[in-house]
């Protein structure tokens, strides 16, 4: 029986100082039910600071099973947190574009079978009427409930939810780590017996095999926007994309979904190629990183 998730909403709005009166429009228009939070504002120079607070204010100091995390310079139909809401789903996003038009994309990226990195771009227009499975989106139009948020919080082993991050290697137990490292240390002053060396190795490199792992093995920066739902799929939850909760992001004028899903067949084709193009040379690097380092290993 499939698990049904409702409850009340903190809704929480991210962005700089100078607020877009058309989109502040659509965002005191949203429709929230009783119980629901209201609207949290937070202003900030980096937005992936000013999310990490919102999201500790409704994870640690609020009872709300919902956080909606929302852009400020988003335009939203009055429905919107309604919409996603009504999939009783633990983790759903709106649709809606990159701040740019030279080419359109939309902010959505692939799920992938194989969790491979980089994440492809979304490079179609979805099928309305129905949820899409993704590897990843934006935060702008984000339901997330708090069930989602612990099991993360589990992989994350300490490490903050919404930061930027290259993500080179699996998060890993510090204190764990450091008592294998020292424990190393301490065999190579007291010079143990053989039978007890061999033992007292053997834990300790399995305890660092077991903390320190390859995840993408390189050292640039993944936004915290793709890096937040791999942990959650990786703890059992896949983000859902619902194409119909279609916002605007403002460039000189409110960028909407409709301006991609207009475009001829030939677009969406020559993106596809575009994006594969752009993704490959990094896929086959962590590939041959990864192999490497299990060569190096034995």
């Amino acid at each position: 029986m499939k698990k049904e998730y409702t409850g009340s909403v903190y809704v929480a709005v991210v962005g700089g100082e100078i607020e877009i009166g058309e989109c502040r429009d659509t965002l005191d228009k949203l429709v929230l039910r009783p119980g629901d939070s209201g609207i949290h504002r937070s202003r900030g120079t980096k937005g992936y600071e000013s999310r990490q607070s919102q999201y500790d204010k409704w994870f640690d100091e609020s009872n709300h099973p919902f956080l909606l995390l929302l852009d400020h310079d988003m335009a939203y139909p009055p429905d919107t947190l309604e919409r996603l809401r009504s999939h009783e789903l633990p983790y759903v996003s709106g649709f809606y574009l990159r701040r740019f038009y030279a080419p359109f994309y939309p902010v959505w990226h692939k799920f992938s079978p194989t969790k491979s990195w980089p994440m492809v771009p979304w490079t179609t227009d979805p099928e309305r009427g129905k949820l899409h499975k993704l590897g990843a989106s934006g935060w702008g139009c984000l339901l997330l409930h708090r069930e989602v948020a612990e099991a993360v919080h589990e992989i994350l082993k300490g490490e903050k939810p919404i930061i930027e991050d290259d993500m080179d290697i699996w998060p890993y137990d510090l204190k764990k780590v450091m008592w294998a490292i020292n424990g190393l240390k301490d065999l190579v002053e007291s010079k143990p017996p053989a039978r007890v060396l061999r033992a007292a190795v053997e834990k300790y490199s399995e305890v660092l095999t077991e903390e320190i792992r390859p995840l993408r093995t390189k050292k640039n920066v993944v936004g915290s926007d793709l890096r937040y739902p791999f942990y959650a799929r990786e703890a059992g939850y896949i983000l859902m994309g619902d194409p119909d909760v279609r916002c605007g992001h403002n460039i000189n004028y409110p960028l909407n979904p409709n301006d991609f899903s207009q475009q001829a067949d030939v677009y969406y084709k020559e993106l596809t190629k575009s994006a594969m193009r752009a993704v490959k040379p990094e896929r086959e690097e962590i590939r041959e990183n990864l192999n490497n380092l299990i060569k190096a290993d034995r």
